[in-house]
């Protein structure tokens, strides 16, 4: 599923450990608990050039719910805690803004006070450490690096070149390059999955071009014709999905002469390499693709050439049955779902917009009757002959 805003990673710990050398001696273990509810919090849900708009880009949560929902999140975490009170609510707004360098901003509404952050994108989780923190961050790592590839860690395979990438840190033996502005990074994720060694030995490699925008050349299983191809490319960004890794690259096609933007797993490489690249001139000046919104309109990537670029999300009202729906109140599928509901039967039904494509409707069909599309007619349509359609596989073949 896709990352929900806030949601605790370990990038974000790790610098956030490295800051406790600093910080005051004050400090108790369940400041860093606080500090992440407060960010979930604070987060823009959706980009606005207005946040005082009626659309609002953030929750709106006023500061004795802020306390009450601290709270109760201490309370779950840890029984016998004691509840905290609003001066250190107030200081902890103050410190955060200290530790990781994010501007909370307060508002008022009808005299009633609360906060948000700045900007869209603005998070904990997005802020950079000082020199001397990426200097004993780099000892750290370098200390690490011996474990590589030694049974039981393979995850740190994965999580190095996540956290070089993440703080900066390009390892020492690859080549920089001028970065792209459009390289970015999605991670999204506390405790990292075990995949296998085979997959994660272009972790590091992939990482690497797209930090130093080197184009490397690549053999991958093509995801739509199941067979192999090779192409030089420009690695753009890296996103988890629930599926796995996914590259989302600028390929040149040398036999046809063009460009195309691939979606390409990460399990389905063969090789990587940086011999052989073959760009035309200009091509690494092409046009940044927009790919964090693109993205950010679906529910779910699908592996291949991108034919949907512009492709725009459309308003969907969705109806779950009461058990289901409750779960997407406090995890929303999707960053787009809208805070207001709307209760119908024995059901609420949700707002989002997104782009349908065929993840979201196999999703969707996982629910069986716990859950259907209301709006637009025409995706209700789709998803019913679909039904009808799978039903009629399961129709009598032979007997009485």
């Amino acid at each position: 599923m896709r990352r929900v805003a806030g949601k605790i990673d370990f990038a974000a710990i790790f610098a956030f450990n490295l800051r406790m050398n600093n910080a005051v001696s004050s400090f108790n273990r369940f400041a860093l608990l606080r500090y992440h509810i407060l960010d979930a919090c604070f987060v823009w849900t959706h980009p606005a050039d207005d946040p005082n708009s009626s659309k609002s880009a953030f929750k709106k949560m006023f500061k004795q719910d802020l306390l009450d929902r601290i709270n109760a999140c201490l309370k779950e975490a840890s029984p016998g805690v004691k509840p905290i009170a609003m001066r250190t609510l107030e200081k902890d707004i103050a410190d955060m803004q200290v530790l990781y360098g994010v501007q909370i901003v307060k508002h008022s509404e009808n005299k009633r006070a609360y906060y948000a952050y700045a900007a869209f994108g603005m998070s904990i989780g997005s802020a950079s450490l000082s020199v001397k923190e990426q200097s004993r961050l780099q000892r750290v790592l370098l200390d690490l690096s011996r474990f590589r590839g030694m049974a039981g860690f393979e995850w740190w395979t994965e999580m190095e070149a996540l956290l070089r990438y993440r703080f900066n840190l390009i390892a020492p033996h690859v080549k920089t390059s001028k970065k792209r502005r459009s390289a970015r990074l999605v991670a999204g994720r506390f405790v990292p999955r075990v995949q296998e060694k085979q997959t994660l030995r272009w972790m590091e490699d992939v990482v690497n071009a797209l930090h130093s925008n080197q184009p490397v050349r690549v053999s991958f299983t093509s995801p739509e014709t199941n067979r192999a191809e090779r192409h030089s490319m420009l690695i753009e960004s890296l996103v988890e999905q629930s599926s796995g890794w996914m590259i989302l690259a600028l390929v040149w096609d040398d036999e046809a002469q063009e460009d195309f933007r691939l979606i390409l797993p990460l399990d389905a490489i063969t090789s990587l390499d940086d011999l052989l690249v073959d760009l035309p001139e200009g091509l690494r000046d092409a046009i940044p693709f927009p790919w964090s919104h693109y993205v950010e309109d679906r529910f779910e990537l699908v592996p291949g050439v991108v034919l949907d670029a512009f492709e725009q999300p459309i308003s969907l009202r969705l109806w779950f049955e009461n058990q289901t729906a409750q779960g997407y109140l406090s995890q929303p599928f999707h960053n787009s779902q809208d805070l207001r509901v709307e209760r119908s039967g024995n059901g609420i039904v949700i707002h989002a917009a997104l782009v349908p494509n065929e993840p979201f409707m196999q999703w969707m069909l996982q629910h069986g009757a716990s859950a259907q599309i209301l709006e637009p007619a025409d995706l209700r349509e789709k998803m019913s002959n679909e039904v009808r359609s799978m039903a009629q596989s399961y129709a009598k073949m032979f007997g009485p």
